[in-house]
């Protein structure tokens, strides 16, 4: 899989963890709510239909009660190697209306002292990349990572 480095942001971590215990973070939507956007945020699992045109669903829900909601489709799923979904389309493959179309990829590989769990999300333009950056999206992206890390040493 080739990426357009400029139009592209990516966080990496080395984390104690299986493929298989990160995969399974990631198919039950009751363990991926646990970790999925930076502490005080809470995740609400809206869709999960984790197969490959499924629907990807989830409402943040910031601690002053500010609700951020989106929706994707799940696009390539291999177990315990990658899993690529996109804001762009919904369930079934339908074009959504995003204010910030990315993709999704999240990469497992193994490696001596754990696991190499890399994401990138691939934009459309520089314009959006930067919009996603200036979210907060290393520290934010990392911190998930951080918090998918202790959940599944638990």
């Amino acid at each position: 899989m080739t990426f357009q480095s400029e139009y592209d942001l990516t966080v990496s971590r080395l984390i104690e963890a299986t493929p298989s215990a990160v995969w399974q973070a990631w198919q039950d939507p009751t363990l991926l709510v646990q970790w999925f956007a930076p502490q005080p945020v809470v995740t609400l699992s809206t869709k999960h239909e984790f197969f490959v045109g499924g629907g990807f669903g989830t409402t943040m829900r910031l601690p002053d009660g500010t609700e951020f909601s989106g929706e994707g489709c799940f696009l390539d799923l291999r177990e315990n190697e990658r899993i690529v979904w996109t804001s762009a389309l919904q369930g079934g493959w339908r074009p959504t209306a995003s204010d910030l179309p990315f993709t999704g990829v999240v990469t497992l590989r193994e490696v001596r002292g754990g696991l190499a769990y890399t994401a990138t999300a691939l934009h459309r333009n520089d314009e959006d990349r930067q919009k996603h950056a200036d979210m907060g999206f290393v520290d934010g992206w990392g911190r998930c990572i951080d918090q998918l890390a202790a959940l599944v040493r638990t």
